[in-house]
């Protein structure tokens, strides 16, 4: 499968199989996302990959995603009909690890730093 890479640390594996219109839509999703992952960690790469099963006449889309943030690294994994909302998701879950994570760590400080 071949890789496409956004700006260097986003990478699409198994997304060239996509139309144009189809993939611009994708990297919009991706990027917006990672500009929100930006703010709640310190944000270094991102990996999705993509698998197609179809189902009669239609697809299944399975997307994998891969974060990695100095706060460490995260996984999901979305199935789904509509091909954008199932990125939509895995970005979606990712963030939210990843403020699940920097939360636990702020409350840590605190209390660290409160005794």
């Amino acid at each position: 499968m071949a890789e496409i890479k956004l700006g260097g640390n986003i990478a699409l594996v198994g997304f060239e199989k996509l139309d144009p219109a189809e993939l611009t839509i994708i990297k919009k999703i991706v990027g917006n996302a990672i500009k929100k992952m930006s703010e709640s960690g310190d944000y270094k790469e991102m990996k999705l990959s993509l698998q197609q099963h179809q189902h009669g006449k239609g697809f299944k889309h399975e997307i994998d995603g891969l974060a990695i943030f100095s706060e460490g690294r995260f996984a999901s994994n979305v199935v789904e009909w509509n091909l954008f909302t199932a990125v939509s998701e895995v970005c979606e879950k990712i963030t939210k690890e990843l403020l699940h994570v920097t939360k636990k760590e702020q409350r840590h400080d605190k209390l660290t730093y409160n005794r």
